[in-house]
């Protein structure tokens, strides 16, 4: 009887163990919306131009980061006909849906509103006519 009890628990402990640490892993989502323009090569010369402005001096893309509204956010030069490719990585669903956290984290980087309406209108004049595409991706990650 004892062997019993002690077989009946073994199998229990392992069954529990199992349990515990052979349960696959969740997938994690990731939602990455992607914008793609159509520009001259000079067009993406001034966008690049306007980027270093906007991304470096002012380290915008780490600000939202930081501020929780990205994961990341990546642009991207090809050799195709939609040549300027921006694609901002989100947490989830909600996250991309979020409007007005572009503007938050401008207004959080640059305080001035005549220097924002000044960079606006640059952004704005060199994408102007650029023919756009837009996509959503959903990734999964840590899923086997």
């Amino acid at each position: 009887m004892k062997t019993f009890a002690f077989l009946m628990v073994l199998f229990l402990m392992v069954g529990l163990q199992e349990t515990a640490f052979g349960q696959e892993e969740k997938p994690t989502l990731t939602f990455v919306y992607m914008l793609e323009r159509q520009l001259t090569w000079s067009q993406v010369d001034s966008a690049e131009k306007l980027r270093e402005v906007y991304d470096v001096k002012y380290k915008w893309k780490e600000k939202a980061i930081e501020m929780g509204y990205v994961l990341d956010i990546r642009i991207m030069i090809t050799n195709d006909v939609f040549n300027y490719r921006i694609e901002w990585v989100y947490p989830s669903w909600e996250a991309m849906y979020n409007p007005g956290w572009s503007t938050k984290v401008w207004e959080a980087v640059e305080p001035d509103s005549e220097k924002r309406k000044m960079i606006d209108a640059a952004y704005a004049s060199v994408f102007k006519d650029a023919i756009r595409r837009d996509r959503i991706y959903i990734l999964k990650t840590g899923a086997r």
